[in-house]
């Protein structure tokens, strides 16, 4: 009788602890789901044949700078959608879920700084068109090379945060198995 209640016991804790092991890859699993959701949102923003950074090279060809603007004001959105979508996400209880909650935020949020960074170059070009001083002209020139080069650390900063965005990812998938 008393090997048959610890038989009982044993299977009911066992039980338990696999169900609490599926609902926490459930989570893990609906993490990672709402990340590839935000990733696919990005690139159609980003590198999408319709999508607005398309749109706004196509008004910056034009010469249409005030749509080009509206248009990254358009991407602040979007990023900032993408972003409060990412910090409202319950990852209590997921394996390395804050980490790599943290890390998309991180990520996110220096893609959003070097897109958002071609307003500056935008205004930029609008003044160096409209200048009509050849010294003033020469400095909004000067500016707009500053201007690269703050792109170029942007772009570093990037890419440090998507290296470190993929680590922790493949890290959360062991540890989540999946």
């Amino acid at each position: 009788m008393a090997l048959k209640k610890l038989g009982i016991v044993s299977f009911t804790v066992l039980s338990f602890v696999l169900l609490c092991g599926c609902i926490k890859n459930k989570q893990a699993i609906q993490l990672k789901k709402i990340i590839d959701e935000k990733e696919g949102q990005t690139t159609a923003i980003l590198i999408g044949e319709k999508g607005m950074e398309s749109a706004k090279l196509n008004y910056l060809i034009e010469g249409d700078y005030d749509r080009a603007l509206l248009v990254v004001d358009q991407q602040e959105t979007a990023f900032n959608v993408i972003l409060k979508d990412l910090k409202n996400v319950n990852v209590v209880g997921i394996k390395k879920g804050k980490e790599l909650q943290q890390a998309e935020i991180d990520y996110y949020t220096a893609l959003k700084k070097l897109y958002l960074f071609s307003k500056k170059e935008v205004e930029q070009q609008k003044k160096i068109e409209q200048e009509k001083n050849e010294k003033k002209f020469r400095i909004a020139i000067d500016e707009r090379y500053k201007l690269a080069l703050d792109k170029q650390r942007l772009y570093q900063l990037v890419y440090e945060a998507d290296d470190k965005r993929n680590r922790i990812k493949k890290q959360f998938e062991v540890e989540n198995s999946l």
